[in-house]
């Protein structure tokens, strides 16, 4: 009997620990990975979440950024870490983007991630220098087949969305534009506004300041809609371009198999966080649009943008090498 009833405590606190850990949760720091330098757009709205979410959950959330290889490597540590709650990431569009140009990834973006929530959508802007003495989409394509093979597309990597976007513009519309790929949107901009490249399609966060400058005219939008950040610019649909709808996202992930209860948790949090006026005037700051909703949700867009991604870089022939 002593023996049974010894058993029978192990089996309760066996099933009674997740049930502690959820609850007592968090009880230390939580660590909040970026797979991107600081400063930019996935970095910025990491430290402004994270600084929120420290206050509603009594616990640090320090932003640590673990750069290199597209975001791989970010993501890898966060798919293989302890599902516990205490290693999160901010997930970028990038993550989605990895199988259609990586064959022998560690991890997969929809079964070693539990989606939290979805927290911002960037919107794609296509921008041209001031030289081309083009303001909007249909004087674009005109001069482009005017001069045909004389205009630059800047492209902040080959294995972006934004990118792809570009690439499909340029399929779509017949333009003989050659696409130069650089090591992120720092380097593209600044030979764009050298002159060196006359286009890019670009993250409106990082080139919103060059536009209100008056050094970078923006000539579309590549969203359904059009952006709150920039309501003025037309979206490529609009412009005569129908089937566009692309835009970058960030959301927090955490490894598969988080706690039922720290999911819940940390869902309502963010969403609370999110819905408040302030983080969305911050948010907008930065070049972002609030957008957020379950983890269901989440998960069903991450799963969307793999096989979206995968289908647009086969058509038009973009890989990690060109």
């Amino acid at each position: 009997m002593r023996k049974f009833a010894l058993a029978l405590a192990g089996f309760a606190l066996l099933f009674a620990s997740p049930l502690a850990s959820a609850q007592s949760w968090p009880s230390r720091p939580i660590k909040l990975l970026v797979g991107f330098p600081a400063g930019g757009s996935t970095d910025l709205a990491a430290r402004l979440l994270a600084s929120r979410l420290s206050q509603a959950l009594g616990q640090s959330v320090v932003v640590e950024n673990k750069v290199g290889a597209s975001g791989n490597i970010a993501s890898e540590t966060v798919a293989h870490a302890p599902a516990d709650g205490y290693t999160l990431m901010m997930a970028a569009t990038s993550m989605a983007a990895a199988p259609a140009f990586f064959d022998k990834l560690a991890w997969d973006p929809v079964k070693d991630f539990t989606p939290v929530a979805l927290v911002a959508t960037v919107p794609i802007v296509l921008v041209a220098t001031p030289q081309l003495n083009v303001h909007d989409v249909a004087q674009l394509v005109a001069y482009s087949k005017a001069n045909p093979g004389k205009v630059n597309m800047a492209s902040p990597g080959p294995t972006t969305l934004v990118r792809l976007s570009g690439e499909q513009f340029k399929q779509t519309a017949k333009l003989d534009w050659l696409t130069v790929n650089y090591k992120g949107g720092a380097p593209a901009m600044q030979d764009l506004l050298a002159g060196t490249a006359q286009v890019m399609f670009a993250q409106i966060s990082d080139v919103v300041g060059q536009v209100k400058a008056g050094k970078l005219v923006p000539i579309a939008v590549t969203t359904k809609t059009r952006s709150a950040i920039v309501p003025d610019i037309p979206t490529l649909a609009e412009s005569g371009y129908p089937g566009f709808g692309f835009a970058t996202w960030q959301g927090v992930v955490g490894p598969a198999g988080l706690p039922a209860d720290v999911l819940a948790r940390l869902n309502r949090e963010i969403r609370r966080i999110l819905a408040e006026p302030e983080t969305k005037t911050q948010f907008l700051a930065i070049g972002t649009d609030v957008a957020t909703g379950s983890p269901e949700e989440f998960g069903a867009l991450i799963a969307e943008e793999v096989d979206k991604i995968r289908r647009i870089a086969k058509s038009v022939g973009a890989t990690a090498g060109n």
